[in-house]
């Protein structure tokens, strides 16, 4: 292979490969400035990918935080595609769980807390990491947490026999979602997230067979956090893992942020708003439709959307009243029940 690409960057030793692509450690041509650059094997990509990965490496290179490592270029030559991102000095989190080192419990709450900083962000532009694993989180020589590889290219992975070449080699800390066939999410990233809180803390993967084997398991061994994890970790963290690690995308976090918020308080935030959305809707309902503030004759003609109702008598309102907020009541238990938790 040609050691220049683009006039703009030199190719160097090879890091890695995989059954779509392989990763360079590169350098720009006259700055010796290094960078990691990967691409393409040939036969993975048609042109409409080809299209497609230009646009999501465009939106990636759009992402400025100093928790995501930045993403410099991307293009299709005739090598192939490529892109081109910064190289972080430092250890990924593999290599400092391979070292040995145990990683206190603050620590990993350190960690975790750059991660969801780094994925919040991304997030909010509607970009997923679809990847998270330690050997994609680097620590800095100042400790600070740096995002690698983002999946850019997710399309590639669609075709079936890719798709069993993932799960059967890369899917080691996918969410239950993926390993069914649906798209990550970013609820995904926060089960990833939730698998390699674990591994730092009991220094052992918590799902310790690789392959279809362990992904079986996550699919059908829940709760996945077992009794003995308790004895090793303090019980808000234990919860906070918990609610990381469920099977159901809906009963997790509903954001980085709010994993975020509840490594910071040591307790699980609670949220109320779909709660209080009721409560507002059957406080309205009351006042407008028999509430104590009304003050209209019984046969008052009003406006209910585009639907015009004339009350009858005064029972007549009152039993509309009971059933409306009869109503209320039952969606509000409904709703608590399937989201409040």
């Amino acid at each position: 292979m040609e050691h220049i690409l683009k006039s703009r960057y030199k190719i160097g030793e090879k890091i890695s490969e995989n059954p779509f692509s392989v990763t360079y450690r590169g350098f720009f041509i006259g700055t010796d400035k290094p960078v990691v650059i990967k691409i393409y094997k040939r036969g993975t990509l048609n042109s409409s990918l080809i299209r497609s990965m230009k646009i999501r490496v465009r939106d990636f290179s759009l992402i400025s935080h100093n928790g995501i490592a930045k993403l410099l270029d991307g293009d299709y030559g005739w090598q192939g595609f490529y892109y081109v991102r910064e190289f972080v000095e430092g250890q990924s989190l593999r290599e400092v769980m391979q070292s040995g080192v145990k990683i206190e419990i603050e620590k990993v709450c350190v960690i975790a807390d750059q991660v969801l900083a780094a994925l919040e962000a991304a997030h909010t532009k509607g970009i997923v990491h679809a990847a998270l694993k330690p050997s994609n989180i680097f620590i800095d020589h100042q400790g600070l947490v740096k995002l690698t590889d983002f999946v850019i290219e997710s399309e590639v992975k669609e075709s079936m026999p890719q798709k069993v070449l993932e799960i059967i080699e890369n899917a080691k800390y996918a969410s239950p979602e993926e390993l069914e066939g649906r798209s990550a999410s970013p609820v995904s990233d926060l089960f990833s997230l939730g698998l390699i809180m674990y591994e730092m803390i009991a220094r052992k993967p918590l799902v310790a067979e690789a392959g279809v084997v362990g992904n079986i398991q996550k699919l059908k061994a829940f709760p996945l956090l077992p009794k003995e994890a308790f004895s090793i970790m303090p019980h808000y963290l234990s919860e906070v893992l918990q609610k990381a690690l469920q099977k159901d995308p809906l009963l997790r976090f509903a954001s980085a942020s709010e994993f975020r918020e509840s490594l910071e308080r040591k307790n699980l935030v609670q949220r109320y708003s779909g709660r209080e959305e009721f409560v507002e809707i059957f406080q309205n309902v009351v006042t407008e439709y028999g509430g104590e503030e009304i003050d209209r004759e019984s046969e008052a003609l009003q406006d209910v959307g585009r639907v015009r109702i004339r009350w009858g008598k005064e029972k007549h309102r009152n039993w509309i009243l009971a059933v409306v907020v009869g109503a209320s009541v039952v969606l509000g238990i409904l709703y608590a029940f399937f989201f409040g938790r």
